[in-house]
């Protein structure tokens, strides 16, 4: 399951970054921040949503395929961000630091639809 999962986050990522690449100087400029800061958690939201049912995860295991779709990304994100001007030729160098926090974002939001859809057995909600 969780292998399944991150294989789907590694392709998700993958996507997501060559759009990014090539044509994200279209939508993410500097001072036009806001509309790609509403927009993506919702869209990361949405997608997250969609593979968990693609992936028909056991009830209770959906926050742990959520775990395993953010992770290749977050880890891949890093050196994204190390490495901006390299891997994002086309956008502007300044796009660094909001470009990481939008991704932040995203994968927040994968986490939060993860778990927000996990349905827990009566014992596991003991505090």
């Amino acid at each position: 399951m969780i292998i399944r999962a991150m294989g789907l986050g590694f392709v998700l990522w993958l996507i997501s970054m060559i759009v990014f690449r090539f044509a994200g100087h279209m939508f993410f400029e500097p001072g036009k921040e806001l509309l790609p800061f509403v927009a993506t958690p919702v869209i990361a939201g949405i997608v997250t949503f969609i593979c968990l049912k693609l992936l028909k995860e056991a009830p209770g295991d959906e926050a742990e395929a959520a775990i395993g779709l953010a992770l290749p990304g977050m880890l891949l994100d890093a050196v994204v961000v190390h490495e901006f001007d390299v891997v994002m030729p086309y956008m502007s160098p300044s796009m660094e630091t909001p470009f990481a926090a939008l991704m932040l974002l995203a994968y927040g939001a994968v986490l939060f639809v993860g778990l927000s859809m996990t349905k827990l057995a009566p014992q596991d909600e003991r505090v």
